[in-house]
């Protein structure tokens, strides 16, 4: 690999998760997904864990592992109202969305309102299998 695309992966080593995570969903949407750090104001940073070359897909992973709790339900809620805010304020033709895994796709159950809103602000929402096969979540 070269040195230049391996800088691209930030802190995601060759065996992360994350990095699995992003791979399975640049190929589910045949764009290449890499982390990219975005200045918001001088001297005021934030990675966003997946965009695509012309910006037009931002992301967010979150495959935790383990027992699902309200502080990964947190985090999940988090990342999402921080790629919304990213969405509003600087790319407004973006799509956003998350990358989960099983386990952290509860937060997004049917008929919940974190579900609706999801749904209804626009938001992408794809659960990684055990597998490494991506689905869009319904």
């Amino acid at each position: 690999m070269a040195v230049e695309d391996e800088r691209n992966w930030r802190r995601f080593g060759p065996d992360s998760a994350e990095r699995a995570a992003l791979l399975a969903l640049s190929e589910h949407l045949g764009v290449p997904l890499r982390p990219r750090a975005v200045e918001l104001s001088p001297g005021t940073m934030f990675e966003i864990e997946g965009v695509d070359p012309d910006g037009r897909h931002l992301l967010q992973v979150v495959v935790n592992r383990g027992t699902y709790t309200s502080q990964k339900r947190n985090k999940v809620l988090a990342d999402m109202f921080k790629l919304l805010w990213l969405k509003a304020t600087r790319f407004p033709d973006c799509r956003v969305g998350l990358l989960l895994n099983e386990n952290t796709s509860e937060a997004f159950k049917p008929r919940s309102w974190t579900f609706l809103a999801a749904q209804e602000l626009g938001f992408d929402l794809y659960v990684l299998a055990d597998d490494g096969t991506v689905t869009r979540h319904n």
